[in-house]
């Protein structure tokens, strides 16, 4: 439960600080993107497994998208992902990803997107592993296609 609402305190945080902020995204357009955990709560030591992620989303709607992708770690099984993301109040969105493979988990999530352009964004993300009972944070960059 401790976990929980720690991810509602961040959410509540990133809700809070959002401005005037918007996303470009239409129903029809895809987001591509890849990043890194920076830190995860299940390791021992810096750099103890390094992981790494790319990922397509579809926007169905403008606040709707589904995602596939990939996450590379070193020291243990690489997974294929299925998911989705839900923007309530860009930029702000919410995310819910099944980790498919050797180590399947099921990650639900919080993050902010930032637009360095039209096309070119800064995401940060804090997702929660089901499975692991984990924390990780992630930053990465995405790009829209329309």
């Amino acid at each position: 439960m401790k976990i929980i609402k720690c991810i509602v305190l961040i959410a509540g945080v990133l809700v809070i600080n959002t401005g005037g902020l918007k996303a470009q995204q239409a129903g029809g357009s895809f987001l591509v993107s890849m990043g890194v955990d920076l830190i995860r709560t299940d390791l021992n030591k810096v750099l103890e497994r390094a992981q790494f992620g790319a990922e397509v989303n579809y926007f169905y709607l403008h606040q709707l998208s589904f995602s596939g992708g990939y996450e590379y770690n070193i020291n243990h099984p690489n997974q294929v992902t299925a998911g989705l993301r839900y923007y309530p109040l860009e930029p702000v969105f919410l995310r819910a990803r099944a980790l498919l493979g050797n180590g399947a988990d099921f990650g639900l999530g919080a993050g902010y997107t930032y637009n360095l352009s039209y096309r070119m964004r800064l995401e940060g993300m804090t997702d929660y592993y089901v499975q692991r009972k984990a924390i990780g944070i992630r930053v990465g960059l995405a790009v829209l296609i329309k």
